[in-house]
């Protein structure tokens, strides 16, 4: 399994478009890895989980396509996380060779509701809207992979996703955007069995806060510790920290460092990990 994490920034990216912030001027003077588009991944080639305002120049930056993708799930229904309108790429009028088979589309109830608002049935040929996820009901894709929807600490309605691909068994935590994860979401977690990779919000960086909505960099460090605990996550687990904000004050660099210790990877966008 190989996870592309394409972006890697809360909703106003970093640095921020209206912002001259110490974070946002810092950022743009470091550059590289501090440079944060909003957040969406992508597993192989064929799996996509969101598609946010960014998507289309992530994957220009990449010198990849959406070809070959079979699957689309969203977390919830924030505008970082889907713009309905960016769908339409993948029609007829925008492409001169449409996916072959027509794209499955997964998300909450606001999401389906959002897509059939945008979309009539003559211009989304290519995608195929599924019934809306409903929490701790998995799912298996017409590709047979599993995502199993589990209910986030975030706006009402929203998932974090375990995603247990098919060909390779492999499997994906994808945790946000999400605070401390309810006591349900962890049960169900440890019961689905060992993850390869888990992928943890961290919206509030070195801000000390509730870990209410989103998780800074300590609630971070619980939710893995705690899943660790449960056997969830072993040794061979790849843990990676993702979705940051200028507001968390912390470069990329520093953000390493804090998360050393603790055996968490930082991600930037373009991050590959494998499993």
């Amino acid at each position: 399994m190989e996870l592309t994490i394409l972006g890697t920034a809360a909703a106003e990216a970093w640095p921020a478009p209206f912002c001259r912030c110490d974070a946002c001027q810092e950022a743009r003077r470091r550059g590289g890895p501090n440079l944060r588009s909003r957040s969406g991944a992508i597993l192989d080639n064929d799996f996509k989980i969101d598609f946010g305002p960014d998507t289309v120049m992530q994957l220009i930056r990449q010198g990849r396509d959406l070809q070959e993708v079979r699957t689309l799930v969203f977390t919830h229904h924030h505008c970082d996380h889907i713009v309905p309108t960016e769908l339409e790429w993948a029609n007829a009028n925008f492409t001169n060779t449409p996916p072959t088979t027509p794209i499955a589309v997964y998300g909450n109830e606001a999401v389906m509701q959002m897509l059939h608002n945008e979309f009539s049935h003559h211009n989304a040929s290519n995608l195929d809207f599924q019934p809306a996820l409903q929490a701790f009901h998995p799912v298996t894709t017409a590709t047979r992979d599993i995502i199993l929807p589990l209910p986030a600490d975030h706006a009402p309605g929203s998932f974090v996703l375990r995603i247990t691909r098919a060909k390779d068994g492999k499997s994906l935590f994808y945790g946000h955007d999400s605070g401390l994860y309810p006591a349900e979401t962890l049960d169900a977690l440890t019961k689905a069995g060992t993850l390869d990779i888990a992928v943890f919000d961290c919206t509030f960086g070195g801000k000390k806060t509730a870990n209410r909505g989103h998780m800074d960099i300590d609630g971070v460090v619980q939710m893995a510790e705690t899943l660790r605990e449960r056997g969830v996550i072993t040794p061979q687990t790849h843990c990676i920290a993702s979705h940051f904000s200028h507001n968390g004050n912390l470069m990329h660099e520093e953000l390493v460092q804090a998360f050393l210790p603790h055996r968490i990877q930082v991600a930037f966008d373009g991050i590959v990990v494998r499993a």
